[in-house]
């Protein structure tokens, strides 16, 4: 995760909040966090399979849910959190034909740490985007 405010990670803000940041070209473009803690709740931004120019990685439904997860751990880890701590996520699958793809992955990157998930169909930024994956944790109180 890179850091666009010019001090260390995790930016901290007023009243406990802190945000974190990735390469994405997204959150410069419309000023939006990756990742953002306040108190012990943490709130990721949808996230696809995209490298800092936006170019998509992965190039099935299963490796690009694999590099988001990824990607979500980072961010996560940053605030003092994990995947095990996630108890929420919002998936927007391109087309539902990527369904099982991404299942697997889903459940080869959580395992038994289960979180609740809602999973729909949506347009999604690029064409060669197939999946889309908002997380919520809740993780201790020690920030």
């Amino acid at each position: 995760m890179t850091q666009h405010r010019g001090t260390a990670d995790p930016f901290p803000t007023p009243f406990g909040r802190k945000e974190v940041f990735s390469e994405s070209i997204w959150e410069t473009q419309m000023g939006y966090a990756r990742g953002v803690r306040h108190g012990d709740q943490i709130f990721i931004a949808g996230t696809v399979a995209a490298d800092g120019t936006g170019e998509p990685q992965g190039d099935d439904a299963y490796e690009q849910t694999l590099f988001i997860i990824r990607k979500i751990q980072r961010a996560l880890r940053e605030l003092g959190s994990d995947l095990e701590d996630v108890v929420s996520t919002v998936t927007h699958l391109a087309d539902f034909k990527y369904f099982d793809d991404y299942s697997r992955a889903f459940k080869d990157s959580f395992g038994v740490s289960t979180p609740v998930n809602t999973t729909v169909q949506a347009t999604l930024v690029r064409p060669e985007l197939l999946v889309e994956i908002t997380a919520t944790a809740i993780g201790s109180d020690a920030t």
